[in-house]
């Protein structure tokens, strides 16, 4: 499955990219961010992969000008309370201090609520990783009780807090570089054979979106109708 909105794509994670999430994610860079913080093995990758490669679990490669520059996931995703924990890295410093997190953050989220409808997600952020507390504050997370002294700390999000406080975001995209517009999301052969597809699609045709399929090039394509 393939999203692009906002100027970003979206590609869900498949096993011809786990070696290279992998790399980014024993990277210093990006190991810094995280609460585990121990060599990830190939064995180890392979293993994780075959546990979230379902339709609890969201993991999206995020793509900008076609680079490949960051991973964002919703996972563990509790369909009897409608909800799911967030996360998304960059994979370099040069990515940081930029708008590109904020909008991968904005598109991940507003899937969540206007296609995967859920009620909350939550996050889990270190104490001493300010730029994503910061962010995550931005975006109308608030802390949960009982935090303080704690090396990672709960931060959840509801749908309501989610657009009130990120509206003023969506506007500055395009002076920002990022296009606003309609929203496509194709799917392939292996998202069909796997029963990801029609799980998908049973969730666009109750979203409060509206999309046009196609099918064109093997693919089928649903394309956001803004009219």
């Amino acid at each position: 499955m393939i999203i692009e909105s906002n100027g970003i794509t979206i590609e869900r994670l498949r096993e011809k990219d786990i070696e290279l999430v992998r790399k980014w994610r024993n990277s210093q860079f990006v190991k810094q961010y995280m609460n585990y913080r121990e060599t990830i093995t190939p064995e180890m990758q392979k293993e994780w992969f075959a546990s979230v490669d379902n339709f609890n679990n969201f993991y999206f490669i995020i793509s900008y000008k076609n680079k490949k520059v960051g991973l964002g996931n919703i996972k563990n995703v509790d369909w009897d309370k409608m909800e799911g924990e967030a996360g998304i890295f960059v994979t370099k410093q040069k990515f940081i201090g930029t708008i590109l997190p904020v909008v991968g953050s904005l598109t991940l989220s507003d899937i969540v609520f206007k296609i995967l409808r859920l009620n909350r997600l939550v996050a889990q952020i270190r104490q001493d990783n300010p730029r994503s507390r910061k962010l995550s504050l931005l975006m109308g997370s608030k802390i949960a009780d009982k935090q303080e002294g704690k090396e990672s700390q709960l931060y959840y999000l509801t749908r309501d807090d989610f657009y009130k406080a990120t509206k003023k975001f969506f506007m500055l995209m395009i002076p920002m570089g990022f296009s606003r517009g309609k929203m496509s999301i194709s799917f392939d052969e292996y998202d069909f054979d796997t029963g990801f597809a029609d799980k998908f699609i049973s969730l666009l045709e109750t979203s409060e979106l509206i999309f046009e399929r196609v099918e064109k090039d093997g693919r089928v394509i649903f394309y956001e109708d803004m009219e």
